[in-house]
């Protein structure tokens, strides 16, 4: 007998009819000779809905008032769904993040899991059926936390890796990861498996399918992790360890639209970048995922790019630190988009880039700025030509062969 935990998102408990589904599929597991533990989240739109009423009462919270508020949509999602596996006449139980013993660090709004108690594994010795809200936990204080948005995948992962789970299941509304997004690329294909390092890699590019904090915590914990549909059977993607993987691979293509480029212009001399300019960059309350310090004659600029959400604080620190290094103008274009190669030993494959290079340049399609980093290489484009520079590059690396392709020497200079 296994043990699952199965999480299910804003989407898939939407509605009544779709958490009757989910008490279907948790049934089927049940059934099937396995232990189940459930995490939900809220209903679709319930967060954005009580986060609306705060700001009604009170434009700046209390943050331990907004984490009571908001931890109550997964208590709806939680007892809703134990009550219809209670009309099946199987033993369900709701549980909040403090019934669950779901120990958090103190910050508000942004808490980390440190441990889970001994309250569900109890509750499973018992032949019950936990139903866990997630998305929070609860302090040393005794207070009720949230973990941010996406969190629920987290719990799910840490109750895998707290209780020994032999498997997480994320159900959300797609059927698994793809070589890239299928409304851009037709010929996108579902990838059965992809690595702990994929996943995070993804994740962290903006991806959906798994919270950038769940794959981190799966992969610390090497937790085996499968994403699957609520609404299509399938087998889904699963998200295992690396090894075993000796080629380097390209498996998938990420695309983000939401990139700004800012170019601090007219640098008076490269002593500054190193004393003044990088320093404070470092210090800076946003996060740089792209650099480039370029040379013209005499002139000296640096760009960087940033995401669209960090656009307020990274203006008014390009304008501070121009004006203290004296240089010329800030100018910042929101017309790009950031494309992502992902796959394994990626930084260290000679010849990719040039791969990348060619492939763009056959239909002009000018590459901005480019880094790499062992599971990622993202280059820089007008958001205009996006787009069609994802399905270049899907068909240059081959992507509609299912898995991704593994490079040689021949793969990548034929």
């Amino acid at each position: 007998m296994s043990l699952f935990i199965q999480k299910f998102g804003g989407t898939s408990v939407g509605s009544i009819d779709r958490i009757i589904h989910v008490a279907n599929i948790i049934q089927e597991t049940i059934q099937a000779g396995h232990q189940v533990v459930v995490v939900v989240s809220a209903m679709s739109g319930e967060t954005d809905r009580l986060i609306q009423l705060a700001e009604k009462i009170n434009a700046a919270p209390q943050a331990r008032e907004y984490d009571a508020l908001l931890a109550t949509g997964e208590c709806v999602s939680a007892a809703l769904v134990a009550m219809a596996l209670q009309q099946r006449g199987l033993p369900a139980i709701s549980l909040n993040g403090i019934q669950a013993q779901i120990e958090t660090t103190a910050a508000h709004t942004r808490a980390r899991i440190t441990y889970v108690g001994e309250k569900i594994s109890q509750l499973l010795l018992e032949k019950k059926i936990p139903i866990v809200t997630g998305f929070q936990g609860v302090n040393a204080k005794g207070d009720l936390t949230t973990l941010g948005r996406g969190g629920s995948d987290t719990t799910a992962v840490a109750l895998a890796a707290f209780l020994s789970a032999d498997e997480c299941h994320i159900f959300t509304d797609v059927v698994g990861v793809f070589t890239a997004d299928p409304r851009i690329v037709a010929d996108a294909q579902l990838l059965s498996r992809i690595t702990h390092i994929e996943m995070l890699a993804l994740a962290r590019l903006g991806s959906k399918v798994l919270h950038a904090q769940a794959a981190e915590f799966a992969k610390k914990h090497r937790i085996p992790v499968r994403i699957l549909s609520s609404f299509e059977p399938g087998e889904g993607t699963c998200i295992h360890e690396s090894t075993g993987l000796k080629n380097p691979r390209v498996s998938g293509i990420a695309l983000d639209k939401r990139a700004i480029k800012i170019t601090i212009m007219g640098i008076t001399n490269e002593a500054v970048i190193a004393k003044q300019l990088l320093p404070a960059l470092k210090l800076a309350d946003f996060e740089i995922d792209m650099m480039i310090e370029n040379h013209t004659g005499s002139d000296i600029s640096v760009a960087f790019v940033i995401h669209v959400d960090a656009l307020q604080s990274a203006q008014y620190f390009s304008q501070s630190i121009a004006k203290t290094i004296l240089a010329r103008e800030v100018i910042i274009d929101t017309d790009v988009a950031k494309l992502s190669l992902v796959g394994l030993g990626m930084k260290s494959h000679a010849g990719l880039a040039a791969k990348i290079f060619e492939a763009l340049s056959a239909e002009e399609i000018i590459i901005q700025l480019i880094t790499s980093t062992d599971a990622t290489i993202s280059v820089l484009v007008h958001k205009a030509h996006a787009d069609r520079a994802v399905q270049l590059l899907h068909r240059a690396f081959s992507l509609m062969q299912p898995h991704g392709i593994t490079l040689d020497a021949r793969s990548v200079t034929d």
